[in-house]
């Protein structure tokens, strides 16, 4: 198998509970770690069902070893559930 070409666009979803995580929170973290994305991928989709809510973020991955050191500040992120 072939592997992935970078820079390569990716979605990040996290969902956690809807009075504690905020979607300023994940932007914030995805800035710091990957900085600013292109036009349009600051946007993100929500979908709250109950006392949860979920974030889809499109963000770009500039090589292989970005995409962990963002996932592990968000899981430390109040509210945080979990991430797909």
């Amino acid at each position: 198998m072939a592997e992935p070409l970078y820079p390569q666009r990716v979605p990040i979803k996290v969902i956690g509970r809807v009075e504690e995580l905020k979607a300023e929170m994940v932007a914030g973290l995805i800035e710091f770690h990957l900085g600013p994305q292109a036009d349009g991928d600051e946007q993100h989709q929500a979908n709250c069902r109950g006392a949860y809510i979920s974030y889809t973020f499109w963000v770009t991955l500039p090589h292989a070893e970005a995409e962990k050191p963002l996932r592990e500040a968000i899981a430390k992120l109040p509210g945080h559930v979990m991430q797909l």
